[in-house]
């Protein structure tokens, strides 16, 4: 899927730093010394805005990025819409379940960042049918 990342994973180092005032190795060090390793995601996005002062949006990107570059493997919740749509499309599901953790975040925060129900759905479609075109590759 890296040719057609979505999401956190997808965004250039120089969005981040137009978006952020920071590039992401600078944040990822800031966050080392937070003891950001040792807590959740829920916590690193609360220290992110909580203490460095970046808005929610900015501060769960980071986080999903932040867990990517240090190879913090965690078990990633996978919505109910998500895991009902792929119900019935195995390849799309076996897929899903192969990529790194830290994909499968970035896809979900991707989709969370939908609008609306309409463009959640559309964008749910749009990925299982990304994932079935990808399963012998």
């Amino acid at each position: 899927m890296q040719e057609q990342a979505r999401g956190p994973l997808a965004l250039g180092d120089d969005v981040i730093r137009a978006e952020t005032g920071r590039d992401s190795e600078s944040w990822y060090i800031m966050l080392d010394a937070g003891g950001a390793r040792q807590l959740s995601h829920g916590q690193i996005v609360e220290l992110l805005a909580g203490v460095y002062g970046l808005e929610d949006r900015w501060a769960g990107i980071m986080a999903v990025r932040y867990e990517a570059a240090r190879a913090i493997d965690r078990a990633v919740a996978v919505p109910a819409d998500l895991v009902a749509a792929m119900l019935f499309k195995s390849a799309a599901r076996v897929r899903f379940e192969q990529l790194p953790q830290a994909e499968q975040r970035s896809l979900i925060f991707w989709l969370d960042e939908a609008s609306d129900g309409s463009e959640r759905r559309a964008r749910i479609g749009e990925l299982i049918e990304r994932l079935q075109q990808e399963r012998g590759g």
